[in-house]
């Protein structure tokens, strides 16, 4: 999976569909990585090459993860 768009249209992507529940930081150079922070549990930390790989750890962590209550 590829997120399209500028590093700026992917950190949007990310934060509308996941930024209730991930603080996300865009790398700051070409080389940089990708950040997401959980706002529940022991707030883990993800880190990735590409915003698409994040997206799945996201994902992956969510599941694994998720608050009591939550589902989906």
């Amino acid at each position: 999976m590829e997120l399209a768009g500028t590093r700026r249209q992917q950190l949007i992507y990310l934060n509308t569909h996941w930024g209730r529940i991930y603080l996300f930081a865009s790398p700051d150079g070409p080389d940089g990585v990708w950040k997401a922070t959980a706002k529940f549990g022991a707030q883990e930390e993800l880190e990735d090459w590409s915003p698409a790989g994040l997206l799945t750890k996201v994902r992956r962590h969510y599941q694994e993860n998720r608050p009591e209550g939550r589902r989906g």
